[in-house]
C-alpha cells in the first residue's frame, strides 16, 4: 500500500512539474509574442513619422526667406544664434499679416516638399504672380535687409501710383533696435549704421571681401 502511494506521489509529482514546464513555456511565448509585436508597431509609427519629416513652420520661413534675399539660410539663421533676429521677424509677420503669412508659409512648405534644390526658384516664381502674397514678400526682403517694416499695403500703393509725378512716401517701422544695427544692408556695404558698429578701428582701410561671401548671385532668365 505504502508502495503504491510513493508511486501515485510521483506521478503526481512528475505531472505538476511538467504543467509547470508547459506553463513557463507559455507565458514566455505569449511574451516574446507581444514583444516581437509591439516592435513591429513601434518601427511602423518611426517610419512614418520620419518618411513624413514635416517641415515646421520657422523651417519654412528660413527656407523662404532664404530664396527671397539671396542670402544663404545658414547665415540667417545660424546654429548659434545669440541674436534671435528670425524670430523677432517671424513673430512680427503673424501679429501683422497673419494670412498672408500663413499663405507664404504654406507655399514655401509645399516647394520644399516637392523639391528642396528647386524650391528657391518656384517660390519666387509663384510669390510673382500672387497677389495676396507678393508685396508681403517684398516686405520680408526689406525687413531682413533694412530692418524696418514697409507693410504690403504700402508697397502696392507705390507700384499703383508709380505713373504720379508726386513723389509717394513710403513710411516704415524700425523693428527694434537690434533689428537696426543687424540689417543686412550694412552686412552686405561692409559698413555700419550711424551710432553703432561691431567691426576692428582701421576696418575700412583693408580689401573689402566678396560679396558672395554675404550673398548669392545668380544671373537672370534669359541672359
Amino acid at each position: 500500500m505504502s508502495d503504491l502511494t510513493r508511486r501515485e506521489r510521483a506521478q503526481q509529482a512528475q505531472s505538476a512539474a511538467e504543467d509547470d514546464h508547459a506553463s513557463r513555456l507559455t507565458r514566455r511565448t505569449m511574451l516574446a509574442g507581444v514583444a516581437a509585436t509591439t516592435a513591429i508597431v513601434t518601427v511602423s509609427v518611426d517610419t512614418s513619422s520620419v518618411a513624413q519629416s514635416p517641415i515646421s513652420d520657422m523651417e519654412a520661413f528660413t527656407q523662404l526667406s532664404a530664396a527671397l534675399t539671396g542670402i544663404p539660410a545658414g547665415k540667417l539663421a545660424p546654429a548659434t544664434d545669440s541674436i534671435g533676429l528670425r524670430q523677432d521677424y517671424f513673430n512680427w509677420l503673424n501679429e501683422k499679416e497673419p494670412t498672408a503669412f500663413a499663405s507664404l508659409l504654406n507655399i514655401a512648405k509645399t516647394r520644399i516638399t516637392e523639391n528642396k534644390d528647386t524650391a528657391p526658384q518656384t517660390m519666387i516664381d509663384e510669390l510673382r504672380i500672387n497677389d495676396n502674397t507678393n508685396f508681403l514678400a517684398r516686405s520680408i526682403v526689406l525687413m531682413w535687409y533694412l530692418g524696418s517694416w514697409y507693410s504690403p499695403a504700402n508697397l502696392k500703393r507705390l507700384v499703383d501710383e508709380k505713373s504720379s509725378r508726386v513723389p509717394v512716401f513710403v513710411p516704415h517701422t524700425v523693428i527694434s533696435p537690434k533689428a537696426y544695427t543687424q540689417g543686412w544692408a550694412w552686412r552686405i556695404a561692409q559698413a555700419h549704421p550711424m551710432g553703432y558698429s561691431d567691426m576692428q578701428f582701421g576696418y575700412w582701410a583693408r580689401e573689402p571681401a566678396p560679396i558672395e561671401d554675404f550673398i548669392s548671385r545668380t544671373a537672370a532668365k534669359g541672359t
